[in-house]
């Protein structure tokens, strides 16, 4: 991954995994609970660092749920096989102006402690390809409002859409300023990413 991203002539294709926990489960057990599964299939990866959350206290929740800095609520949904963590609550789902969506307690790039980030990141990316951030603005409305309302948005209110976005857009952009600043010249990979 490092040779790739630095141009350089490559070994093989740079692979990376994400897997469910029941998939993590099965290769360990075929390669021995202290496996380094990475090494195993010769997936390179990435390290990833990130600030620390100092923000307002998050909500207790029941012991098969959890909750973020959004308001976003899942639940860990059961089937045959393992389990998932399904979204069980949308913070604006009921959301009607945009007086709603200025009364929502809006993430600030203020809730986190970005100081730690460098050391972390210069120990982390001496063996990985280094990865920093995730943004998805479009994929947050869906998470705040729910798939179908996301969907129908954009149409019944082009204004509270805009806004919508645009206040999810703000708090990524100075959250990963912050991120990217303290960083600086380490970040290999920050995902950008949507689900449209």
């Amino acid at each position: 991954m490092l040779a790739a991203i630095s141009r350089k002539p490559v070994d093989r294709i740079p692979t990376d995994i994400w897997a469910t926990g029941e998939v993590w489960a099965k290769l360990h057990a075929h390669f021995g609970g202290s496996a380094d599964i990475g090494q195993e299939l010769h997936i390179d990866g990435f390290a990833g660092v990130g600030p620390e959350y100092i923000g307002p206290a998050l909500p207790s929740v029941a012991a098969d749920e959890s909750v973020n800095f959004w308001g976003i609520r899942t639940r860990r949904i059961p089937h045959e096989g393992g389990a998932y963590d399904e979204q069980s609550f949308y913070p604006l789902a009921a959301a009607q102006e945009i007086d709603d969506l200025n009364r929502y307690a809006w993430p600030r790039a203020d809730w986190f402690d970005y100081s730690g980030m460098r050391a972390k990141a210069q120990e982390a990316c001496r063996m990985k390809a280094l990865q920093c951030g995730y943004m998805a603005p479009f994929f947050f409305h869906n998470l705040l409002r729910g798939l179908e309302q996301s969907l129908i948005d954009p149409l019944v209110d082009p204004e509270f859409t805009h806004f919508l976005v645009g206040r999810v857009s703000e708090f990524f952009f100075e959250h990963h300023r912050r991120m990217f600043e303290a960083c600086d010249g380490l970040i290999d990979v920050a995902q950008v990413t949507d689900d449209l």
